[in-house]
């Protein structure tokens, strides 16, 4: 009975030791995170420095990405559910992982700040029931002589291509009835 109690003791000691070794090694890997962050998908993962990237390298990053990309493959692959940028992919062009996150708009390309996220998922939303407007009617969804090009929410409201009308308004441009949150500048007549 005696052998029993010590083999006991001896186990109860020996698993708690295992268990506080291994909550110290899963600790210093938290720790070692915060530093590089891995990423998969080559023979062995490698690990990229957090760094500061403007929104300017991170739109010609992207622009870069997608002219290597095989036919038939969109840079929409880069996008997250939540509309930010997955930069695992676009580490080996930036030389690491950028500090802050970036928003695309899956259907204009549009890239965002973190200040803006708001803006890539509504603007996904108008530009395809743009695209269904234009499809069944032939035209652009906004009033005639618009100087502005507004999107014209109650048309695609009153037609059901939106459900109601978003917060942010949005422009028609001239690249092929894309929508842009920015107000086009007033064009001057000569």
């Amino acid at each position: 009975m005696d052998i029993i109690l010590i083999y006991t003791i001896l186990g109860i000691v020996i698993g708690g030791a295992a268990i506080y070794l291994f909550l110290k090694h899963i600790s210093h890997k938290k720790e070692d995170k915060k530093q590089k962050v891995p990423v998969k998908g080559t023979a062995e993962d490698k690990q990229h420095p957090i760094i500061d990237a403007t929104l300017e390298e991170i739109k010609k990053t992207v622009h870069n990405f997608s002219n290597n990309l095989p036919k038939g493959v969109y840079r929409t692959i880069l996008v997250k559910e939540d509309n930010s940028i997955d930069f695992k992919q676009l580490a080996h062009l930036l030389g690491g992982i950028p500090e802050r996150k970036y928003y695309m708009s899956k259907e204009t390309y549009d890239i965002f700040e973190e200040h803006e996220k708001h803006i890539p998922g509504e603007m996904d939303i108008v530009q395809k029931a743009v695209d269904l407007y234009v499809k069944e009617h032939n035209e652009y969804p906004m009033l005639p002589f618009d100087p502005e090009r507004r999107v014209n929410y109650y048309q695609l409201i009153q037609d059901k291509y939106l459900k109601s009308a978003p917060e942010i308004q949005f422009y028609i441009t001239d690249l092929d009835g894309l929508i842009t949150h920015k107000k086009p500048a007033k064009k001057t007549s000569s």
